[in-house]
């Protein structure tokens, strides 16, 4: 396969991408197949094709032409960003960041990084091109907190430029307020209505088809699996991501019985988090359950699955059960929150650290953070900020005695 031709998979998409850069541009498609070898071969035709219509470089331009200066000015972008994106490389390799994030940085380098850049003088870049990117990503209607993720890259770049001499000095960067918004937790009340209807669904079949879509779902979960309504419990009794329910393993579960009953998760590491969850105790019988009804299946063995064995595909299974699970939100109508946000499987973990700021009495933060695997800022800025006066209620509600 040609040097410049990348194929790649992005996070929320099965299927392999292609990307080259020519004629001072990126041109990529999707190549809808998620077998990396038929990919390959896929990506090899895409090449071809561009070669027939004439759409790989030929420089066939004038010393001195402006479209030279602004091609030579392009190709200098594009290596300065396979050298971020080696090195970033080599960065994963060493285990300091996951593949994950090095395929952010690409996407966004290759993206509206190269788009905003790829007509601007490198040599040229100073603080008001710095404003003006940030003018250009709040026009593309991004969040604070992509905007800040964008900015990291771009500093990567220009600190690239400058070590290499191309620019002076380092150029300023503005500040970007961030927006703190809840993170999509369901009420108790709405928690309660999802297992209702998780259940009422478990012998219904969907039927509202668009046209030509979702047909990688199989017709086997085209009717909602009886597994829903305990996945959905089990991920509030124990924190879990959705990512972790991808690749959760027998092996990676202990039921501990004895003064308090539990269970404990040593999961993969997730978010450079390596500690063990402690479940909450209901979790123990939702797990036993699901445990002897995959016996009965065949399954349960240290090394199948927890959830889903029967699906190789843990990417294809965990679309699956965020699709089953938005059919659910739908049928409730309450896919979207009473902010805005948007809701999804993901908002059972935030519904699971919710609970226990709300109902676990007196559990400092530190506690709360680490078992769920992520930071006290974390908690803090977008849970505990947002319920102090609910966590607080019987204060709200005494009354002083006579």
């Amino acid at each position: 396969m040609p040097e410049k031709l990348k194929i790649f998979r992005i996070a929320g998409s099965k299927y392999w991408q292609v990307r080259i850069f020519s004629h001072g541009r990126y041109i990529g498609k999707s190549l809808k197949t998620t077998d990396v070898h038929e990919a390959h071969v896929l990506a090899k035709n895409f090449y071809n094709e561009l070669v027939m219509r004439g759409q790989v470089d030929v420089l066939a331009v004038p010393d001195g032409d402006a479209l030279l200066i602004m091609r030579k000015n392009q190709y200098l972008l594009h290596d300065l960003i396979e050298e971020i994106l080696q090195r970033e490389l080599e960065r994963v390799a060493r285990d300091e960041i996951k593949k994950e994030s090095w395929l952010m940085t690409k996407i966004r380098l290759e993206g509206l990084v190269f788009d905003f850049l790829r007509l601007k003088p490198l040599r040229s870049i100073n603080t008001k091109t710095v404003q003006d990117f940030v003018q250009f990503l709040t026009e593309k209607n991004l969040a604070g907190s992509t905007i800040l993720g964008y900015l990291a890259h771009f500093r990567k770049l220009l600190k690239l430029l400058f070590v290499r001499g191309v620019i002076s000095q380092m150029p300023l960067f503005p500040p970007v307020k961030l927006q703190l918004n809840s993170r999509g937790a369901f009420t108790v009340t709405e928690y309660k209505l999802i297992l209702q209807k998780s259940k009422e669904l478990t012998r219904t079949t969907y039927t509202d088809w668009p046209s030509g879509k979702r047909i990688w779902i199989h017709a086997s979960y085209h009717t909602m699996p009886i597994e829903m309504n305990g996945l959905i419990r089990f991920m509030v009794y124990t924190f879990v991501r959705p990512g972790d329910v991808r690749q959760l393993q027998h092996k990676h579960i202990e039921i501990i019985k004895g003064q308090f009953n539990y269970l404990r998760l040593t999961l993969p590491e997730v978010k450079r988090h390596k500690a063990p969850i402690v479940s909450l105790p209901p979790a123990v019988c939702i797990y036993e359950r699901l445990l002897a009804r995959q016996k009965a299946q065949g399954f349960g063995r240290p090394d199948d699955y927890v959830f889903f064995p029967q699906e190789p595909n843990r990417r294809r299974m965990l679309d699956i059960i965020g699709w089953l699970f938005n059919w659910i939100l739908k049928d409730l109508g309450i896919k979207q929150g009473p902010h805005g946000a948007m809701r999804s499987l993901y908002s059972l973990r935030h519904t699971a650290i919710t609970f226990r700021l709300i109902f676990g009495g007196n559990i400092d933060l530190l506690t709360l953070a680490r078992n769920a695997r992520t930071s006290v800022e974390m908690i803090e800025k977008f849970y505990a900020s947002t319920l102090s006066a609910e966590m607080n209620i019987a204060l709200l509600h005494g009354k002083r005695g006579k």
